[in-house]
């Protein structure tokens, strides 16, 4: 007795093809050699015999969705959207911090400067921005700090590297 499970799907292909020896199916190549399987020129997939189950047809619209994202990703840069919430925190910490940074350059002033002292004029100038326009204050901060860190890498390059050589940064007479 065969304890096999016996349909469509799982039928033995034909004698002589695929399972040994044997001369090939004398089967016209019009009709199928078997009765429940389609001709051999057609496919049958299995999604047409009956409706995908909601998970899989969830699982297809995740799949679309993240290849979508990913196609949208590689042409604008970021791979997600920034959550609006993350934005406000950070437009918030960059806000807090410049007005710490200029609070803390006021503290810094010198005492008895004239008023044409150049720190004193750039405490001044920054009170101002504060004042008039905090976004551009944000954003000066912030190219001022990007130009403070490229003067220090340069200064670490011309320092001497290990046992007494240096590395030499510009212009080599010729």
């Amino acid at each position: 007795m065969n304890t096999q499970p016996t349909g469509p799907d799982l039928l033995p292909p034909p004698l002589g093809e695929g399972r040994g020896g044997g001369a090939p199916s004398s089967a016209s190549p019009e009709r199928s050699p078997h009765p429940n399987l389609p001709p051999e020129g057609e496919r049958v997939i299995p999604a047409q015999r009956a409706a995908p189950s909601p998970l899989a047809a969830l699982n297809a619209h995740i799949a679309q969705a993240s290849q979508a994202a990913a196609a949208g990703s590689r042409s604008n840069g970021d791979k997600w959207p920034e959550l609006r919430s993350a934005q406000r925190f950070r437009e918030t910490w960059e806000r807090l911090g410049a007005e710490a940074a200029v609070v803390q350059a006021t503290h810094r002033a010198p005492e008895n400067a004239g008023p044409l002292n150049s720190h004193m004029l750039v405490l001044r100038t920054l009170g101002l921005m504060r004042e008039l326009s905090p976004h551009y204050l944000r954003r000066f901060l912030s190219h001022t700090e990007t130009l403070l860190w490229l003067e220090q890498a340069q200064g670490q390059l011309k320092a001497p590297a290990g046992k007494g050589k240096t590395v030499k940064v510009g212009r080599q007479k010729g």
